[in-house]
């Protein structure tokens, strides 16, 4: 999304200065770096020193942030604030207001930390399992936010109306939450290959994204094949629950992309998301639309939000297997109708999820958190 939002404002002429750092660079880290890194995350002076350069530098309008954990650290947002430019943060997941951005630990939803206590976050190991992990997020959010983080960020763009709702709950002033969707380029589309027989799943192969309420619906669905497209902690997991049990029309596929992904999508009846966490906007919901294909999804976090019950997809009540089997048998018992809520999708993906409606309302934002 950071590459299509640039992408986006330089094709309107808008001039774009990319300040980014991956964690790969911490594989190179000295045992010194590697100690300092830690108190880092909390604050990093060099992302002080670098951004404070770029400023004065480039004299930018507005800072569009989007994800500065763990290397960046919430100390870009000090930085900004003292240099006088507005950011306006993306709100990707749930961070700064809970440790692992997921509301959703040890099996089910939590917000425990939502209020500003993040101990919780150590006492549920809520990072990678990790008590040392979690304690670093725990003190990284709890310190930042004791230093008037959320009030040095001019304006929060929630993906959907339901992370407004949980970020007025968490005490963000209303004035400063804005909706925007994601936006995508839709393709021309050209007949697909096939009728549609097999659904598909393409996303991260962990707990909270429903990996096994999925495998068990098809698993009642014999006649209904399934394609899994994706890789995670659950795979080797789900990969020999399906072998053992001598379930047949499951298939892993590994992680794709690019025209194999686009293809396989194409030909399929419809995509599955079964999440069981709040799903905020999955870019997987949008490239369905894009492929003209319904989207079944479960009623968690943004996602009724955007899939339109009835219209361009089917919700259903998260981890209930069998109402998620008559959804899927609803669909491939009644191709026009999957054709029909197909064809509204890819209108949305074209009008109210494409990139002129993207850029208006950035800048729409931009133009608010500037008067401020």
């Amino acid at each position: 999304m950071v590459r299509a939002e640039k992408e986006l404002l330089e094709r309107h002429g808008d001039e774009v200065l990319l300040y980014s750092r991956h964690n790969d660079e911490i594989k190179q880290f000295s045992v010194v770096q590697k100690v300092n890194f830690f108190p880092q995350t909390v604050y990093s002076p060099k992302t002080t020193r670098e951004i404070g350069d770029a400023v004065r530098s480039f004299r930018p309008d507005v800072a569009f942030v989007h994800n500065v954990y763990p290397l960046i650290s919430p100390s870009a947002y000090h930085e900004l604030h003292s240099l006088g430019v507005p950011a306006v943060q993306v709100l990707h997941n749930f961070r700064p207001f809970c440790p692992n951005g997921l509301f959703y630990t040890q099996g089910k939803v939590c917000e425990d930390c939502k209020g500003g206590n993040y101990l919780n976050a150590v006492r549920k190991r809520c990072y990678k399992d990790s008590y040392l992990l979690s304690g670093l997020y725990a003190l990284t959010l709890g310190a930042n936010r004791l230093a008037g983080m959320v009030n040095k960020i001019t304006g929060f763009i929630c993906l959907t109306e339901f992370f407004k709702i949980k970020m007025l709950e968490a005490g963000v002033p209303e004035n400063k939450l804005f909706v925007r969707p994601n936006f995508v380029y839709a393709p021309s589309l050209s007949p697909a290959a096939s009728d549609g027989k097999y659904a598909i799943y393409m996303g991260r192969l962990s707990p909270e994204k429903g990996c096994w309420t999925l495998i068990r619906a098809f698993e009642q669905l014999p006649h209904i094949p399934l394609k899994i497209l994706g890789t995670g902690p659950l795979e080797s997991e789900l990969q020999d629950y399906v072998r053992q049990k001598g379930i047949g029309n499951i298939q892993f596929l590994g992680f794709k992309s690019g025209e194999e992904k686009w293809q396989l999508l194409r030909n399929s009846l419809c995509l599955v998301v079964p999440s069981e966490w709040y799903e905020n906007f999955p870019v997987t919901v949008l490239e369905a639309f894009m492929a003209a294909k319904p989207v079944i999804a479960s009623r968690m976090g943004g996602l009724p939000y955007i899939v339109e019950d009835g219209q361009c997809g089917l919700l259903f009540e998260a981890g209930k297997v069998n109402e998620l089997i008559q959804k899927i048998q609803y669909l491939a018992d009644d191709p026009a109708s999957a054709t029909r809520m197909g064809a509204c999708g890819r209108r949305l993906s074209e009008t109210k999820y494409g990139p002129e409606q993207g850029y208006s309302n950035l800048m729409a934002i931009f133009s608010q958190v500037q008067a401020a």
